[in-house]
């Protein structure tokens, strides 16, 4: 069953995208519901935008204050719907980042993500196809953000705070750090879906 809210990354930001199919009260349940569940991806005072040729200016309004309850700001727009329903293809070539991304960084791409340095903690990485971290991932991570199963992530050190690919969300266990800093010849892993679960797996370079 598809969800009734998604969040998707594109170039410009995070979309929010809401099935026509549905009145508003179950909008905004699904919203509130939606947020809870994921308040933890969120930076704060992130901008969500919202296609503007559905709503009233009350339920803009009030959809607005919900978001502001996670400080979370809603930017109404006029998005492009050909965009918005892209998904990752050979349309949208890898965004090569040759450089660590600090805390409090935001890098989204419509395709996959490749970046050539460490993800430090803080820093979030959102990508409609997969992500490729050639160093120690600490931040948070998110590949599929179109919703494609398919999707994975692969880092050197995969140690993320927060691990997303398409619907499925897992954490780091508390120790995660310790675990992966006291492994003295570590391979790179590779996140995965298998079983509607998010599992890692060793990952070789050179195949």
């Amino acid at each position: 069953m598809n969800e009734l809210i998604t969040f998707k990354g594109s170039n410009d930001g995070l979309i929010l995208v809401i099935t026509k199919k549905a009145n508003f009260n179950q909008i905004k349940e699904a919203l509130s519901k939606k947020l809870a569940s994921c308040s933890n991806f969120f930076e704060a005072n992130t901008t969500i935008l919202l296609k503007d040729d559905k709503f009233s200016q009350e339920e803009q309004n009030i959809l607005a204050d919900i978001l502001k309850q996670y400080q979370l700001n809603l930017k109404i727009v006029t998005v492009d719907k050909t965009a918005t329903n892209q998904h990752c293809s050979a349309q949208n070539p890898p965004l090569i980042i040759k450089r660590t991304v600090r805390g409090g960084e935001e890098i989204f791409s419509k395709g996959s993500i490749v970046i050539e340095g460490n993800v430090n903690p803080g820093a979030k990485i959102i990508a409609g196809g997969n992500i490729d971290i050639h160093g120690h991932c600490r931040g948070i991570v998110y590949a599929g953000a179109y919703g494609d199963i398919n999707s994975y992530i692969i880092a050197d050190k995969l140690s993320p705070l927060q691990i997303r690919i398409a619907h499925l969300i897992a954490r780091a266990p508390d120790n995660s750090e310790n675990i992966t800093d006291n492994k003295k010849s570590s391979t790179p892993e590779k996140a995965i879906i298998c079983d509607n679960t998010i599992i890692l797996e060793p990952f070789n370079r050179e195949n």
